[in-house]
């Protein structure tokens, strides 16, 4: 059975946090789910007054090795970033127990994480890495997490909205009681934000819905 541990520390204590806050009134938070180790965090939104400035501040980290600006959505920044995870004390700690980091945003001076472990030693470990690196944690939550997690944490806010707006106006229903056009009308944003928003949520929810029948059926085949 697997641990859900949701946490916060300090921006100081995260090398990479310093670099994406660097620049002032940054909200930050991650594109999806993702394993520490290679590639970790590579997709982040972020909503910052001045794009310009905050990829200027973003340069001057060594932390990031790279980064690639994708796409505007809602006022939001979507960046490909490549971390220097060996630079980072907290991702070492991560990286060493197998953690998996379901949601993780900063806003101003804190960020928070939801994360996932396998069992609660790897919890136990993952504290005493911490501990001994002098990284300061506040755990605000642990629960066993026997279904794999909450649905509602691979989505982004703006994916939950539009998905649960599109669920509410018949979108799905056969025939259709709604169009894009009307959804991204009622939304403020565009059909093609639209679009985008439904296929990024269902093809989560689609993975997530196949991995854990994929694990019932191997629970099966193992047999007492």
């Amino acid at each position: 059975m697997t641990v859900l541990l949701e946490l916060s520390l300090p921006q100081s204590e995260l090398s990479f946090g310093a670099a994406l806050n660097a620049a002032s009134e940054v909200r930050v938070r991650f594109e999806q789910i993702v394993p520490v180790g290679s590639g970790t965090f590579r997709y982040v939104w972020v909503n910052v007054p001045e794009q310009a400035t905050f990829e200027e501040a973003l340069q001057r980290h060594a932390v990031a090795e790279s980064f690639q600006f994708l796409e505007r959505e809602s006022g939001e920044l979507l960046y490909r970033i490549d971390w220097k995870a060996e630079s980072d004390p907290f991702l070492r700690c991560l990286e060493a127990v197998g953690a998996a980091v379901l949601q993780a945003k900063g806003v101003g001076n804190r960020w928070h994480f939801h994360l996932r472990f396998d069992t609660r030693d790897d919890v136990s470990r993952f504290q005493r890495r911490c501990s001994e690196h002098d990284i300061s944690t506040s755990i605000e939550r642990i629960l066993s997490d026997s279904a794999g997690g909450h649905a509602s944490e691979l989505l982004s806010p703006c994916q939950r909205r539009t998905i649960a707006l599109a669920l509410e106006r018949g979108y799905f229903d056969v025939p259709r009681r709604t169009t894009m056009s009307e959804l991204a009308d009622e939304l403020g944003i565009s059909d093609q934000a639209v679009s985008a928003r439904l296929r990024r949520a269902t093809k989560r929810l689609g993975h997530r819905a196949l991995s854990e029948e994929l694990e019932s059926d191997t629970s099966r085949d193992a047999g007492p």
